[in-house]
């Protein structure tokens, strides 16, 4: 067969290619990356994104004087009442005190600048975790508040939200985050324990912005927050466990009937005020995507291998399978429903360039998740947070179900009512790999041809029907990722198209050559990207991997092409977009200097772009229709 292959053209970098860039939110001024400095600018932005403050009266690095004498040390930000004066003793309204991450020191400097300027409130803030107090003008002595109240506004007003008042988030990281952290820290969980009550919280959320009500009940005043902290809190824990009630009514497929918000009240009032001002519906879907997956991520690693298909694989894939507004889609092996959220995603801009006004567009993708898009999971936890993750992203949860794809369908619970074989137009997967996890149920190897032994005779595999892999005693069997290569073909529609994600060993192992003639055998290759050996290291698992396409035809079409040769596009992925560590990493001139797009924002290393724009040059050069 013709190989098409692309191969990255190798960029300009200069001699720090990890380094990080930073913009002002100020002055729009690129500043040198520092962990200090990428905290602030985090606050800084909610300052004025969420909290609306001017730019005009936020200041960094404000020196505080004590008595006659200037302190060495500066307050990180300055928010002043006005534009009067910028004299922090006499002008001062909020003081914010920001540190590096694992930093948790500072809150004593804070208290002594409050007690020594007009500031009202003060903020800690270390990227992660948060404090916001009211000065008492009293040495090392604060109140705790939920939140520092927005420009405009007062203390009192903090809490008493109705729906129009709720704003986009526009970073919701820090938030899990530091709910994450105070719960961990305050209550003695595991942190799987830590995930699931946070996540109950989340769902109490937005079942609180979908009702009728023009009132918000998910939320707490600085009254209450008083009440909680003295143990009078029925009034406040009442309106929260009403609402998880209703979370039960309406998500019975995710939540049990007798589950309950474990969590003592401190710890649910902390995750109230944390994220009661936003309006998840409003939130982008990428900033609520890529805070739940940093978040399950941090709690679900698994130890047979189902870490999380990073961000730019799931965007290689779906760009590439293209999916259309009436192909369905599954994920055999779904985990957290990444690859289903980005399928969303994608569709979604295509009802976006229809140009539908918001509620038709809520409704569409609404109405196209549940009808076309479909997830399994072995792991029932994993199926869990993938319907929470649909939930997040208007809906489709209804299809995710927990179930081994690998068994005999007719084993299946619900699943087997809306999933069948020879029933998607679509397939994308990254399932679990490795010699740690062989299938060994001979009921189950006995459903395929790659659970059989095979041998060579006359320069042709045979398949041994007598002989399956597993050796009768519970050892030998197959790796999970050679069979799902099989079931996911099974799964398609003829013309059907997939994506799976495997170790290098299945397309170039000598011993598993009879894979690789079983797949020629059995499908059109449309393509296979290799993947950088970086790529899910920061995901906690190091297996070299690449990404095969594959077209089930027809018999008949599927006969003609093995006749002749046809073109097979082929890539290798160099650059990510971020190193070992999981940072981010920007391309460089020859002098070194980031390079930067026409809005100026830093252009990310990575090919991934220009391998997706190659194929659809491939795609167009060799008429493949879909």
């Amino acid at each position: 067969m013709d190989e098409v292959t692309y191969q990255p053209q190798e960029e300009i970098i200069g001699p720090a290619p990890k380094l990080k860039v930073l913009r002002d939110a100020l002055t729009g001024e690129d500043l040198k990356w520092t962990p200090e400095e990428e905290v602030r600018q985090i606050f800084i932005n909610k300052l004025i994104k969420e909290y609306k403050y001017p730019k005009n009266i936020i200041k960094k690095e404000v020196s505080i004087r004590s008595g006659q004498t200037e302190t060495k040390k500066r307050a990180d930000i300055v928010v002043y009442r006005d534009g009067s004066n910028f004299e922090p003793e006499t002008n001062a309204y909020i003081i914010v005190e920001t540190k590096k991450r694992e930093r948790s020191d500072g809150i004593d400097q804070l208290e002594t600048y409050l007690n020594v300027t007009t500031a009202e409130f003060g903020v800690w803030f270390n990227g992660k975790e948060y404090a916001f107090i009211q000065q008492t003008r009293e040495p090392h002595k604060h109140f705790d508040i939920p939140d520092i109240p927005p420009h405009g506004k007062t203390l009192a007003d903090v809490g008493l939200y109705q729906k129009k008042d709720l704003i986009p988030a526009i970073d919701l990281k820090s938030d899990f985050e530091a709910a994450h952290n105070y719960i961990y820290a305050n209550e003695g969980y595991l942190k799987e324990q830590v995930f699931n009550e946070v996540l109950k919280l989340i769902f109490v959320k937005m079942v609180d912005e979908r009702s009728a009500s023009a009132d918000c009940q998910f939320r707490i005043t600085e009254k209450e927050l008083r009440e909680v902290e003295d143990g009078r809190d029925e009034n406040f824990r009442e309106r929260i466990e009403k609402l998880f009630k209703k979370v039960q009514d309406q998500y019975k497929d995710i939540f049990r009937a007798n589950d309950e918000l474990r969590l003592k009240s401190n710890s649910i009032a902390y995750v109230v005020s944390r994220f009661q001002k936003y309006d998840f519906r409003k939130t982008p879907v990428d900033i609520k995507g890529a805070a739940f997956q940093a978040f399950v991520h941090a709690h679900s690693r698994g130890e047979r291998g189902e870490f999380f298909t990073p961000h730019p694989i799931l965007r290689l894939v779906v760009n590439i399978l293209d999916p259309k507004d009436d192909e369905s889609i599954l994920d055999p092996a779904c985990g957290s429903g990444g690859f289903l959220v980005e399928a969303l995603k994608y569709v979604r801009t295509k009802f976006e360039d229809a140009g539908l006004e918001s509620a038709d567009l809520m409704e569409s993708i609404r109405s196209y998740a549940n009808s076309y898009i479909r997830g399994i999971d072995f792991n029932p936890d994993l199926a869990r947070v993938s319907k929470m993750y649909m939930v997040l992203n208007d809906d489709g949860h209804t299809g995710i179900f927990s179930e081994n794809s690998l068994e005999n369908i007719m084993n299946w619970g619900q699943a087997k009512e809306k999933i069948g074989l020879n029933s998607f137009d679509l397939l994308m997967t990254n399932p679990p790999f490795g010699s740690k996890g062989k299938v060994t149920d001979k009921k189950i190897l006995g459903l395929y041809d790659l659970g059989h032994k095979w041998k060579k005779e006359d320069e042709k595999w045979q398949m041994d029907l007598e002989k399956l892999m597993s050796h009768g005693n519970g050892e030998g069997g197959q790796v999970p990722d050679i069979l799902f290569i099989e079931r996911c073909l099974e799964f398609l529609k003829d013309d059907g198209r997939m994506a799976i994600v495997l170790p290098d060993g299945d397309l170039t192992n000598s011993s598993l050559q009879y894979v690789r003639e079983w797949v020629k055998n059995k499908a059109r290759i449309l393509a296979v990207v290799s993947l950088p050996a970086e790529t899910f290291v920061p995901f906690g698992a190091g297996v070299k991997a690449s990404v095969l396409f594959l077209q089930k035809l027809e018999p008949k079409e599927l006969e003609k092409i093995k006749k002749r040769d046809y073109p097979i596009f082929m890539a290798i992925i160099e650059k990510i977009g971020y190193d070992i560590r999981g940072r981010t990493v920007y391309k460089r001139d020859e002098k070194g200097q980031v390079i930067k797009d026409e809005i100026g924002e830093p252009v990310v290393d990575e090919d991934v772009s220009e391998i997706i724009g190659e194929f659809k040059k491939f795609r167009e050069k060799n008429k493949l229709e879909f």
